[in-house]
């Protein structure tokens, strides 16, 4: 027997500001679909999940409308494995995820027993804004986002460029979950929800403000957006743009993602220009992750941080 589900891609921005950190949540995206597949009886979760490098993770909590602890679990180790599999090092305490009305966030500070916190707005069986959301907040604790806690709004100027690359990483974990669990998810039950992803992942990466207005290069976009950007970093029509960019080079090496663990390692830098704060993500970065950080230097134009090294990332004459 078939069953049938109504499934809408509704993301709607609101407006609001957290406690912890001002962010506006996401991005609007609309797209309604009727999707069709064989209903197989319910299986019970595997209780495998993130545990790569001893990445914790824990659902807690209600307020989860339809939605079992169990099946958000299952989403949320999936999409954490498509960013710390090859990670320098694993988090050293669990990550505990709970419901918020509002918007998703990492919060700064640790809770009682020393775990991460994130809190997600997805609900119900929406699992394509469960991976969209937590790839965006786990990419934040992978790029020592801890470790520079302000009260309210923008914790460094340079925070809207980490704003970007934890976009593209909830565009890089939407994308690889569409594929992976197409060819073997979690279990069979969950096959019918890689089109999904991918469906949500063509919404977001053709919405017109994700791309460069005609004849622009990116250095000029850059000049005339970064100070609004640094003021606040939560324009999303802005930074979304160069979240766009920035995907073909962590696609080109999924190890890219090594990267995140040398960003805002010091805290001065942070405050410094764009130049400054990426040099010295440059340097921070051992050998073998900075051929990233050099294809992001190239994309920005900014390959004098690099003195008497020649970067080897071909970057497209359309996006400069």
């Amino acid at each position: 027997m078939k069953k049938r589900r109504s499934m809408s891609f509704l993301l709607r921005r609101e407006e609001g500001r957290s406690r912890w950190r001002a962010r506006l949540p996401l991005v609007v995206a609309s797209l309604l679909c009727s999707v069709a597949w064989a209903g197989d009886p319910p299986q019970p979760p595997k209780k495998s999940g993130a545990r790569k490098l001893g990445l914790v993770i824990q659902v807690q909590g209600g307020g989860w409308g339809r939605a079992s602890r169990d099946d958000i679990q299952t989403v949320l180790d999936a999409a954490a494995n498509e960013l710390v599999e090859s990670l320098p090092a694993p988090l050293q305490a669990p990550i505990v995820v709970t419901h918020t009305d509002g918007p998703p966030v990492a919060l700064y500070g640790r809770g009682p027993q020393g775990e991460y916190r994130i809190h997600l707005h997805a609900r119900g069986e929406n699992w394509h804004l469960y991976a969209y959301e937590f790839a965006h907040e786990l990419c934040h604790l992978l790029s020592n986002h801890n470790g520079h806690p302000q009260a309210g709004g923008a914790v460094h100027p340079n925070q809207w460029f980490e704003e970007a690359v934890c976009e593209t990483a909830s565009l890089y974990v939407l994308k690889n979950l569409a594929a992976s669990w197409s060819r073997s998810p979690p279990e069979p039950r969950w096959v019918d929800e890689a089109p999904l992803f991918q469906r949500f992942f063509d919404t977001l990466i053709a919405e017109r403000h994700r791309h460069l207005p005609a004849d622009t290069p990116l250095g000029e976009w850059l000049r005339e957006n970064e100070r609004a950007l640094r003021s606040d970093p939560y324009l999303r029509q802005k930074n979304e743009v160069l979240a766009n960019l920035l995907l073909p080079l962590f696609e080109s090496d999924p190890a890219s993602w090594q990267a995140l663990a040398y960003l805002n390692q010091h805290p001065e830098a942070a405050r410094a220009s764009l130049r400054g704060y990426l040099g010295d993500w440059y340097r921070s970065a051992p050998l073998a992750q900075r051929s990233l950080v050099s294809g992001v230097l190239a994309l920005l134009r900014l390959e004098d941080v690099m003195p008497g090294e020649r970067n080897a990332t071909t970057v497209l004459a359309s996006t400069r």
